[in-house]
């Protein structure tokens, strides 16, 4: 086993290292190594080449930590990378509880960071000129500095409402408190209470200017570094105007909030030049020609009320008291700085809020302020994933990832670059970045994510991923180009692709893999509200959508039809009904007919026997597609007339009448469908016929046997038939 030399120990542990290094300030802590050894390295040799006597051994595995000063971490870290003996040697990972005591919206103002640096001082004073304050379990009495009540004319500065303490909470609550589970920005910063609002029951706490100007003076003359003030007027008043001015010539800062209203309308004080206006994050107080709100601040912090409960304090009175809380670390950090030097710093540290317009007050970064007064950071960040696996397959649409990042103090920004070039910069946690590779390639493609700290250092790391950016192909089978589909339409796709994982419609779900005819096979339902499609869906995420709107849709039953015979119309008999000219997309398959309620058969053309019967007839046809949607034909009715005429002789020789030449035989004949015809017959001949009423049929006796039978007959027009009696004549 190779071990590090003295002489290597040395050049580590000065100055003349090969990669440089900023100097760190002497108060910086050491820096944890964890530090894996190979197995049967002894572990007090390894420490004793680092010049240190002390290590501490990982139960359980071959692994050491030991602690070097801070500005060596690179260096020793690349050589013992490179030593034999040692299996790994890695910056130790700080792990914190994941308890809740971090308030809501401070992550987003880099609040946490800050506290890397200062968590305050108790010689920073805060002046909480609101409701009044009362002491919690987070803000106990002995943070509290005398305080002054300007509704009541006396030094008991109680809260009277409740709001008052929230706001100190925000601004200074126990960060380590257990019991509360919540916290504050400033921990150890006092807190001034100074009452100048009164209780309005169930609407908002009220107090009058004069009591507010007095707070704000009193506050500054009694060593308030910040005077907040989480209220507001629209009124523009003098008074207010000389009291912060007075507190700003006494090297107070005043913060105060930009007013809960909607749209640009400034609101007092703290729209003066000298006080420090907080508008929330969200709720845009400034407009392209009035920008008097300076920074915003998050909102909705929970912190222990004045009566021991937990509550969220929201609105701009929340921002205020977040944004005085930073103010208060700057001080702590610096305690020479001024209150116009730490206003500009808080508002050129703010930073713009991605999306919304270039006048909107900027968000709050308490880290990048403490760091602005001169905090040092001399550590480079640690990268510990990129969010990719190496070799991990991505598509041609990327994938978000979520880079794993730490820093001694905090991140500031980080790049994620692609091939060489900067794709996305994140600059809050968490640091979500979308990576997309170039458009059309294939292979391996680096990615790096780079994080910087607030001083300028940078470390990355470097993933390869493997990019398969080409879209899946696939064939419909079937159905067939413009086939006709009703409800659901079976669907069957082939791939020469053997990387396809996938096949799915966002309408019916998934489609299943046969592998005997290798198609993937899927049900799609037919509706109007939608396209038919199927997407198929590669290892790489890649997809590629096929659109079936080439089908045509039968969701209707047959249409048309022509019914014989025609409506009204008379009949005897057997007649033939039939049904012509019925159309459907589909086909029709199937037609049937229903007679006086009974069904009769099957086909377009029907005999139809109505027998002896004489009476209406009703048809009632049916048609069915090939999707089996059926369609009732209004009610066709006819008239059966199977009753035959009546017939009469009028006139004419009686019976057994003996008669000579020519003879004149008068008959009258009626019927419900009409008399086609009457027919005078002599031995069986029709020897004369008459087809218009009032009969009259002629015989010429002379030419006929002696002995004549003679009778009437009479035809209706649908061919009934019916006789008189037969007369018997005698020729003379």
């Amino acid at each position: 086993m190779r071990v590090i030399s003295s002489s290597l120990i040395a050049v580590l542990l000065t100055a003349g290292v090969s990669v440089p290094v900023p100097a760190v300030a002497a108060s910086a802590d050491p820096i944890r190594l964890d530090v894996g050894l190979v197995e049967g390295a002894d572990p007090a040799t390894v420490v004793a080449e680092l010049g240190t006597g002390t290590f501490q051994q990982v139960a359980g595995l071959n692994a050491i930590a030991v602690e070097v000063p801070a500005d060596r971490v690179g260096a020793v870290l690349a050589r013992l990378g490179n030593t034999a003996g040692v299996r790994f040697a890695e910056r130790g990972a700080i792990v914190q509880a994941d308890s809740a005591r971090t308030n809501i919206g401070f992550n987003q103002v880099e609040v946490p960071q800050a506290w890397t640096w200062t968590t305050g001082s108790p010689d920073v004073t805060v002046a909480v000129v609101d409701t009044g304050v009362t002491p919690t379990v987070d803000l106990t009495a002995d943070r509290l500095t005398p305080g002054r009540d300007f509704v009541d004319g006396d030094d008991d500065a109680v809260d009277g409402s409740g709001h008052g303490t929230l706001v100190a909470g925000v601004i200074a609550g126990d960060i380590d408190n257990e019991e509360s589970a919540s916290s504050g920005v400033c921990d150890t910063c006092r807190v001034m209470p100074v009452r100048v609002l009164r209780d309005r029951g169930t609407s908002a706490a009220e107090g009058y200017s004069s009591d507010v100007a007095s707070g704000i003076t009193w506050a500054a003359d009694h060593g308030a570094r910040i005077i907040n003030l989480s209220l507001s007027t629209a009124t523009d008043s003098q008074l207010l105007r000389e009291a912060v001015q007075y507190a700003a010539d006494k090297g107070s800062l005043v913060v105060a909030s930009a007013g809960n209203v909607t749209g640009a309308v400034r609101r007092y004080p703290a729209a003066y030049e000298s006080v420090l206006a907080v508008a929330r994050t969200g709720a845009n107080r400034n407009s392209a020609a009035d920008q008097w709100a300076d920074v915003s601040g998050t909102s909705g912090m929970l912190v222990v009320g004045r009566d021991g409960v937990k509550k969220q304090l929201g609105g701009t009175s929340s921002s205020a008291a977040l944004v005085a809380g930073v103010a208060a670390l700057a001080f702590s950090f610096k305690p020479a700085a001024t209150a116009a030097e730490v206003r500009d710093l808080i508002k050129r540290n703010a930073e713009p809020l991605s999306g919304l317009p270039a006048y909107t007050a900027p968000l709050v970064n308490a880290a990048r302020t403490i760091h602005d007064l001169g905090a040092a950071d001399e550590v480079d960040p640690v990268v510990t994933a990129t969010g990719f696996a190496e070799d991990e397959l991505v598509g041609a649409a990327g994938r978000q990832v979520f880079p794993v990042v730490s820093d001694d103090h905090g991140i500031d920004r980080v790049e994620t670059v692609v091939n060489g070039t900067v794709v996305a910069t994140s600059k809050r946690p968490l640091w979500l970045a979308t990576v997309r590779p170039p458009a059309g390639f294939n292979g391996p493609l680096p990615v790096t994510v780079r994080a910087y700290d607030y001083n300028g250092n940078v470390s990355e790391a470097t993933t390869v991923i493997r990019v398969d950016s080409s879209a899946p192909r696939g064939t419909r089978v079937s159905p067939a180009l413009n086939a006709v589909v009703h409800d659901t339409v079976d669907v069957s796709i082939s791939t020469p692709d053997t990387d396809v994982v996938q096949v799915y419609s966002p309408w019916s779900g998934f489609f299943i893999w046969d592998a005997t005819t290798r198609l993937w096979k899927g049900t799609l339902p037919v509706d109007s509200s939608h396209g038919l499609e199927a997407t198929l869906v590669d290892q790489a995420g890649n997809r590629t959508t096929l659109h079936l709107d080439d089908l045509r849709v039968d969701q209707d039953p047959p249409a048309g039809g022509t019914i014989a015979p025609a409506s009204g119309a008379r009949i005897r008999g057997t007649f033939t009904s039939t049904l012509t000219s019925v159309t459907d997309l589909s086909g029709v398959v199937k037609a049937g007919l229903w007679v006086n309620g009974r069904y009769n058969g099957a086909g377009f053309s029907q005999k139809v026997r109505t027998g002896t019967y004489s009476g209406t007839v009703s048809l009632i046809w049916k048609v069915t597609d090939r999707f089996g949607q059926t369609r009732t034909l209004p009610v066709r009715t006819v008239v059966a007339d199977n009753k035959a005429p009546t017939v009469s002789i009028t006139k004419a020789p009686r019976n057994r009448a003996k008669v000579k030449g020519t003879i004149k035989v008068y008959a009258k004949a009626s019927d419900a469908s009409g008399v086609a015809r009457v027919e005078l017959i002599v031995n069986g001949k029709v020897v004369a016929n008459d087809k218009t009423s009032g009969y009259v049929l002629s015989v010429n006796a002379n030419k006929q046997k002696k002995t004549m039978k003679v009778r009437v007959r009479a035809y209706d027009k649908l061919g009934n038939v019916t006789s008189t009696t037969t007369r018997t004549w005698y020729r003379k």
